[in-house]
């Protein structure tokens, strides 16, 4: 028997090679009916070559291409004239692209010819750029693939230095394209090292010695010309200056180039190099110090990520080297050298700290007192982006955590840190106002740094960030809250609270309210104490409980919300504070303890986050224990050692049975919809119980199961739904399950027992917990141990309950069937001809889980058999006795599910096709042939049935069939399967001429049209027609989709990920998900025309700042650091005067309407209304859901064909009566 692959049993790594070879040739032959000429030559040569080598019997690999293509070479040069440069265009392109694939030994081998051949491309003027690139790439393909022996020849020989020697002289070519593709073809060949141990490639320097003697030639020459030559030469001396510029200029790329290869450029000529650098870099052109500059860039970019040649560099030279870059500062306003000269100290200094991290900690001070000057307002945007990222560099990779955690801190380091502090605290005023958010940004890099050594230095940098969040006209808000969010990291809450206090309670100018805090401390409290909360938030929220008891009983409905809302914030932030406390044994108290019980039992709407605090609490502490990576977060690792994180857990579990008991207790009150949680809750404390403690436990629900069951039994129906309780048998069985893993085997006994009987019960519910425990068990190495020695009961009980199993437990059956398969021992594979016909009819199941089950339990015993074996007919129910074993193979496998094709029923018939489809998917490369083939015939005959659940299976069998399987063995079936598809073609039930036409498209794109027409029947021609035309209308749509700016591709992508399996997509995408020439996009993005009037985009608008400042309060003071949330870059507006109804109605400061009544007037003068008020804005500030319900009500929705309508509603402020709008417009601008 042969297999499919019989024919190609080749290395895994050449089979990659030829998939990609052949996709990329497969784009070139589309062109075949290209318009354009260049591109149809390429199809027809590449056409050519395909039928020569066919003729031949010639497999199509890369290097009989190259064969062939280097035959067709000599039509178009003669000896070294080039005669047809068109053909030779063609010819070189297809070489280029073949020669990256061939192997090594041919490359080796052919240099001489394929260099000779290339020769003429390569030195002719006259060729084109196009020509001269494709032979570039043949040059660099056959250089990569020589051996060091190769390089060892002399450059003068013609041999691989000669060649490279002419690859240096195209990299410093006139042609831009050119030039940039020689200078990548030297970056490549350099980073591929020649087979042999040599560390660097043989020819780097070579290249390194070549480019600094011209570079250092043609600097001499541009700037040594005499007087006399100037003199003599007037007119020409202009002209030369320009060329000798323009090649400095090239050599500068060149070396940008060779040192960005991943050897690096080579550390004794570093120094050297640098130099030569230096001294361009102090001319007066311009071009050519940016030029130098971009190679400094280069040059330290992949310095700072290679170690080893870090540590080779003397310190002390690398000094200088720094230095001499800082002595090349430019002028603040120079929008061209600064970005580059501050990315490059960033780079110089990353790699300076590589080799002598103290020396370049030393030296930051002084650098941010000199970078800080690029962020003066006034300076070009691109100068302050580039000195506040070069700052952040800088933070960043020069603050290395060895001299932080140093203790104590040495004198000079605290001297250090105090100066870079007072550099970024002194940016924080108006001088710099303009780079605000720059200044943010440094500031958040520095806390980061810093982390909990931030305390005392970072400190002042809170206090004067918390004093402009708070400021009402601040406009940097998100910007703040980063450096906030921060400093909550480094400092820890504890000490940014005591900066800052939350004042949730009578708030005032003086003291101003900081709920927008709580959000923030939610999102990053990292490591904290959890005594700051018992001690701080406990107390708090105990406060604002009382005050809310006390509205309660009032039926304030407004208070209510507001301080409910507090405390659900308060007690979000105890799952922050328990994620790897460093007291918690000394927090962690048994009254605590109690506490958190009683809100668990007492608090429904606390109840999530306690438990979400309580699995943090353990998993943290047990996953940070056993991760065994060093040095993984060193600031984490001085704070909480690897020691007290398993101390941690040996005193949560001397607590773990008690919050098992109680935990136990909450889920049997929990309504079906939210015991998830609680679940998880419970698995994460039996992680860390004792064996006695869980041995107990168990005993105990074991006891009050069998009660429960029989209770259960006696009743004629249990109550059953997501919001309702589930009977105490439910509760007790989803216990059991959940401590399965960790039951010691002296158990297994007992859960055998209990999933016996619970698969026989009546209840779904019951039966679907019972298959549950075998999954469990299978889960564990002890467990599946245990299930292979009960492998018989285990077998019997599942074949003797499939008769009772309800359709909601099937899934759940299903998934312990695949547990099961999966230890299946080689002597029991009768097992799988016994539960087969189960998995068959899994496949129509309705629930999208149970299908996948059973589509899975198929792949699995698939698996099972190709593994080998033998298979005893004898012992599966209702066969005879006598009959012969079988040996298991795949196809032995597919003659068992094929069997069903025989079924009594159009049900049976349809899962069994559905099932093959899956399974030849799966197994299409390791089939037998004949089994395929016959497969297919058969499946064909199935087309022509009546029945259309049959046809639909088969549909998609066909479409398996027509993606995955070899052309070969489909083309013979053409001529009956069209006709039989196009029988279905005018069927609209079920969206078959939909789907018969997705079909027609992919056997077009597979065959072509030619052998597609040829089996068309006439009277359906028609729809080839329609096809042409959809791909026609495809195509313009997509072309002013891309000219219109659309986002075309995106939206393909989406839709070709939105299945969860590569069979799924087979089965049930379209043609049109897979092409872009069958999508149709409705959605074309319209053009965004931006109006400019009256100059107001202009560069001079755009740079105004104003300052916001009340006629009635004293002139600001520009010394004050509050000043700068005074200034604002837009310009403010004056209040609206309205003298009318306006004066006469009376506002909160919320802006609600009060109505002048007596008890009104009693609450508006309430303090504690005030109070509550100032608290909402605060809320409303904090929380965004009211802003993000108003974008979903007033944004776009989606309609027909998948396009964006907005709604065309009519405002209601749109009144008459212009008095009332000015009181709407007011009642707008009091909210917040």
């Amino acid at each position: 028997m042969v297999s499919l692959l019989d024919a190609a049993q080749v290395a895994p790594e050449v089979a990659e090679e030829q998939i990609t070879l052949e996709c990329k040739l497969d784009r070139l032959r589309l062109h075949k009916t290209s318009k354009l000429p260049h591109q149809k030559r390429l199809a027809v040569i590449l056409d050519a070559v395909d039928g020569t080598l066919k003729e031949q019997n010639t497999e199509l690999t890369a290097s009989a291409y190259v064969i062939a293509l280097l035959s067709i070479l000599p039509e178009a040069f003669t000896g070294s004239e080039l005669k047809n440069q068109e053909l030779a265009a063609a010819a070189v392109y297809l070489l280029d692209v073949v020669l990256q694939h061939a192997s090594s030994q041919l490359l080796i081998g052919k240099f001489t010819s394929i260099l000779s051949y290339l020769t003429p491309a390569l030195s002719h003027s006259e060729v084109s750029p196009a020509l001269v690139r494709s032979a570039i790439g043949c040059l660099e393909s056959i250089l990569i693939a020589q051996d060091s022996s190769s390089w060892l020849a002399s450059a003068s020989k013609n041999g691989p230095r000669k060649a490279l020697s002419r690859l240096l002289e195209l990299s410093l070519d006139e042609r831009p394209k050119v030039r940039k593709r020689a200078q990548e073809a030297v970056s490549t060949l350099l980073s591929h090292l020649p087979p042999g141990p040599a560390t660097v490639h043989p020819a780097l320097n070579m290249c390194v010695d070549l480019v600094l003697t011209l570079v250092k030639e043609q600097y001499s020459e541009f700037t040594g010309k005499s007087h006399h030559h100037r003199k003599q030469h007037p007119e020409n001396d202009h002209t030369v200056a320009l060329v000798r510029k323009k090649k400095l200029i090239f050599l500068l790329q060149l070396i940008g180039a060779i040192a960005r290869n991943d050897m690096g450029w080579p550390t004794s000529k570093i120094e050297l190099l640098c130099e030569t650098l230096f001294a361009i870099s102090r001319s007066a052109e311009e071009l050519l110090v940016i030029a130098a500059l971009d190679v400094f860039q280069s040059l330290f970019t992949r310095m700072g990520g290679d170690a080893e040649k870090m540590e080779k560099m003397d310190s002390d030279t690398f000094a200088k080297i720094v230095d001499s870059i800082m002595n090349l500062q430019p002028a603040q306003t120079d929008q061209q050298r600064a970005p580059t000269w501050l990315a490059i100290v960033a780079q110089c200094l990353a790699a300076y700290s590589g080799i002598d991290e103290a020396k370049a900690f030393a030296r930051l001070p002084k650098l941010f007192e000199t970078i800080s000057d690029f962020l003066e307002s006034g300076l070009p945007p691109t100068v302050v982006t580039s000195a506040s990222q070069c700052l952040i560099a800088l933070a960043t990779t020069c603050i290395p955590y060895k001299i932080l955690l140093e203790k104590p801190l040495t004198k000079s380091t605290k001297r250090t840190l105090s100066e870079i502090t007072k550099s970024a605290l002194s940016v924080l005023s108006v001088k710099y106002q303009a780079a605000c958010k720059e200044v943010f940004g440094i500031l958040v890099a520095l806390f980061d740094a810093f982390n909990f050594v931030a305390d005392p230095y970072l400190v002042a940098a809170v206090a004067t960030i918390g004093e402009l969040r708070t400021g009402e006209q601040f406009e940097g808000r998100a910007e703040a809250d980063g450096v906030l969010s921060a400093a909550i990291r480094a400092l820890g809450p504890e000490k940014v609270l005591e900066i800052l206090p939350l004042n949730l309670e009578n708030p005032g100018p003086k003291q101003p309210g900081r709920a927008f805090l709580l959000p923030l401390l939610r999102d990053n409290i990292r490591n904290a104490k959890l005594s700051h909360f018992i001690n701080y938030m406990v107390p708090l929220g105990d406060h604002l409980s009382q005050k809310l008891d006390k509205f309660t009983e009032e039926e304030k409905t407004v208070e209510i919300k507001i301080y409910a809302t507090l405390i659900e914030q308060i007690w979000s932030l105890l799952p922050r504070y328990c994620d790897l406390p460093s007291d918690l044994r000394q927090s962690f108290t048994q009254k605590f303890a109690e506490l958190l019980a009683n809100v668990l039992y007492q608090k429904v709407e606390l109840r999530q986050i306690v438990c979400k605090a309580l699995r943090i609490l353990v998993d943290s502490n047990k996953m940070y224990a056993e991760v065994d990576i060093d040095g993984l977060n060193p600031f984490l690792e001085a704070k909480l050692s690897k020691e007290d994180a398993k101390k941690n857990l040996e005193h949560l579990s001397t607590m773990a049975s008690k919050f098992l008991a109680v935990l136990f207790n909450v889920f049997n009150q929990t309504v079906t919809e939210h015991r998830q949680y609680i679940l998880d809750t419970i698995n994460s404390f039996l992680s860390v119980t004792p064996t006695e403690d869980i041995v107990a436990t168990f005993h105990k629900v074991v006891g009050l199961l069998n009660p429960a069951l029989e209770a259960a039994a006696a009743k004629k129906s249990t109550p059953s739904g997501k919001f309702t309780i589930p009977p105490v048998s439910h509760t007790m069985l989803d216990l059991i399950v959940a401590m399965v893993p960790y039951l010691p085997r002296s158990l297994y006994s007992d859960l055998s027992m209990i999933f016996v009987s619970t698969i026989q019960n009546a209840d779904a519910q019951v039966q679907k917990r019972g298959y549950r425990i075998v999954s469990k068990l299978a889960q564990s190495v002890v467990g599946s141990e245990y299930l292979v020695g009960s492998i018989d009961t285990l077998e019997n009980a599942m074949v003797s309950s499939a008769e009772k199993i309800t359709p909601p437990a099937r899934g759940a059956r299903l998934t312990s069937l695949i547990d099961v398969v999966r230890i299946l021992p080689s002597s029991d594979l009768h097992f799988i001809p016994a539960i087969l016909p189960e998995a068959v009819i899994g496949t129509k199941e309705v629930n999208e889980k149970t299908r996948e089950a059973a589509y899975q339990l198929l792949v699995e015993m698939g698996d099972k058999m190709a593994g080998g074996g033998s298979v005893s007919i004898c012992k599966v129910p209702s066969m005879d006795i006598d009959a012969a074993d079988v040996e298991a193979s795949i196809n032995e496998y597919f003659t068992m599910v094929s069997a069903g094709l025989a079924g009594s029923t159009p049900h049976m018939i349809s899962a069994t096709i559905t099932a093959l489809s899956r399974l030849l998917y799966q197994y299409k490369n390791i089939l037998e042939v004949n089994i395929v083939s016959e497969l297919v015939a058969t499946i064909d005959l199935f087309l022509t049935s009546k029945n259309r659940e049959i046809v639909k299976a088969a549909l998609g069998f066909v479409k398996v069939m027509v993606t995955t399987l070899p052309k070969d063995l489909v083309e013979p079936r053409l001529e009956t399967l069209v006709p039989n598809l196009l029988e279905w073609a005018h069927e609209h039930h079920a969206r078959f001429k939909l789907k018969v036409k997705h079909l027609i498209e992919r056997l077009l794109r597979r065959f072509g049209i030619e052998a597609i027409e040829r089996v068309f029947p006439e009277d359906d021609k028609k729809l080839l027609t329609n096809i042409r035309k959809s791909k026609e209308r495809a195509r313009r749509k997509k072309d002013s989709a891309e000219v219109e700016g659309g986002d075309y591709e995106e939206e393909r992508t989406a839709r070709k990920n939105k299945y969860s399996s590569e069979f799924e997509e087979a089965i049930y995408g379209s043609s049109s998900e897979d092409e872009d020439e069958y999508v149709e996009s409705d959605n074309e993005a319209p053009k965004n025309k931006k109006k400019q009037r009256n100059g107001s985009n202009s560069k001079a608008e755009k740079n105004k700042t104003y300052i916001m400042n009340d006629k009635f309060e004293d002139p600001l003071d520009l010394l004050d650091k509050k000043a700068l949330a005074r200034i604002s870059s837009t310009k403010p507006t004056a209040p609206v005067n309205v003298t009318s109804r306006q004066s006469k109605i009376k506002t909160t400061a919320s802006g609600k309407m009060l109505v002048d009544d007596e008890e009104a007037g009693k609450k508006a003068t309430d303090p504690d209304s005030e109070m509550l008020e100032q608290l909402a804005a605060q809320a409303a500030e904090a929380n965004p859901i009211n802003a993000y319900l108003d974008a979903v009500k007033n944004g776009p929705v989606r309609g027909q064909r998948n396009k964006l309508k907005f709604k065309n509603k009519r405002r209601r402020d749109d009144d008459s009566d212009e008095d009332m709008k000015e009181v709407r417009k007011t009642h707008r601008r009091a909210k917040f």
